[in-house]
């Protein structure tokens, strides 16, 4: 497969389709293309299942996309196999397009250079299907691959968050582990597809499932310390290096305080932030931030990891937090003034 091919499949539910039904499925899904400019091609995925249903004297076809952080999803029924591709297809290109507008909302979307950007990149294609019985067979099977290309993210994200709260003294460093809470996050995600809440994307929902895993790990940790006759010691260490090994976020906090000029792309320094000194190293100033967001109020703390460090924007993490957007807008300009007044006085030259 070529770098800049979109890999799909065909599942079969009591019909075949000839050469002539597999031709024209092919140049329907081609089509497709155009509107997925801008896309990772390896980031996409498309199932295509072909149903005849006898009952009814019909063919459905559904179709399901998968993006970077989407699923997309159409299902078309007609009298003939041609006619409910075709209306699938079209219904699937309606869904690409609704997207691409709620993305357009971005300012990158609005402007002339952006737009030539995506022209100049590589020009994506559709593969060949891949062999019967090979590829995603069900959505179960879909999402579990999505999700498992989310699983770094996630895990980092469950870390900081247990991070957080070993801080604040709400359990012993190490006694919840990150990974068993994603992997029950996958659990649930693959044991209950149709309880995501439809206002959500399933990125969205992923990370409000991580919330709401490691929440109720940290309630039981501490009712079950609480019932015992002798407190529990510290168990491991694992839990804090893993969070102090993570990539730090110090850049993105920075990036996203300092003022734009036309793109935030084209940031300009804040004169009134003093560049780090020597005497604090970037890895010590992550630290010293961490002890900062302690204090913070619990939902101001779920917004700075959420917006900040995860990447949300302000609809995606009220969403996720089951706030209202301007709840979340107030949490964050009262973060910002607590995050520029950080680094003046974290970074201060001494003496200056």
């Amino acid at each position: 497969m070529t770098s800049n091919a979109i890999s799909w499949n065909i599942v079969k539910k009591d019909v075949d389709p000839g050469f002539t039904v597999k031709a024209t499925l092919s140049r329907k899904v081609a089509k497709l293309t155009r509107r997925l400019a801008g896309f990772a091609p390896e980031t996409l995925h498309l199932q295509v299942l072909l149903e005849r249903l006898p009952k009814k004297g019909a063919f459905t076809a559904k179709f399901t996309l998968r993006l970077p952080s989407h699923i997309l999803h159409s299902e078309k029924s007609a009298e003939n196999l041609p006619a409910a591709i075709d209306s699938a297809t079209e219904a699937l290109a309606r869904e690409v397009d609704s997207l691409r507008s709620k993305l357009r909302g971005d300012y990158r979307w609005k402007r002339p250079a952006w737009r030539a950007r995506l022209n100049e990149e590589k020009t994506l294609m559709f593969a060949e299907p891949v062999e019967d019985e090979t590829g995603p067979q069900t959505l179960a099977e879909v999402v579990a691959s999505l999700i498992a290309a989310h699983d770094e993210q996630l895990l980092a994200h469950a870390r900081r968050v247990l991070h957080m709260a070993e801080l604040t003294g709400d359990i012993p460093t190490g006694a919840i582990d990150a990974r068993d809470s994603v992997n029950e996050v996958v659990r649930i995600c693959l044991a209950a597809l149709e309880k995501k809440p439809s206002d959500l994307t399933y990125e969205e929902w992923f990370y409000r499932l991580v919330a709401e895993e490691t929440g109720r790990q940290i309630r039981e940790f501490t009712e079950e310390t609480r019932l015992r006759v002798s407190p529990i010691g510290e168990t491991s260490r694992s839990q804090t290096e893993a969070a102090d090994n993570a990539e730090s976020p110090l850049q993105w906090v920075v990036s996203e305080i300092t003022p734009d000029e036309d793109l935030p792309e084209e940031r300009i320094p804040d004169p009134a932030v003093i560049p780090p000194s020597v005497e604090v190293s970037g890895h010590e100033l992550v630290k010293i931030l961490d002890h900062e967001v302690k204090t913070w109020p619990p939902a101001e703390r779920e917004v700075f990891e959420l917006h900040y460090l995860v990447g949300f924007n302000e609809a995606e993490t009220a969403a996720i937090c089951s706030q209202t957007k301007e709840e979340v807008d107030a949490s964050l300009r009262k973060i910002e003034l607590r995050l520029r007044d950080f680094l003046r006085q974290a970074t201060a030259i001494p003496g200056r």
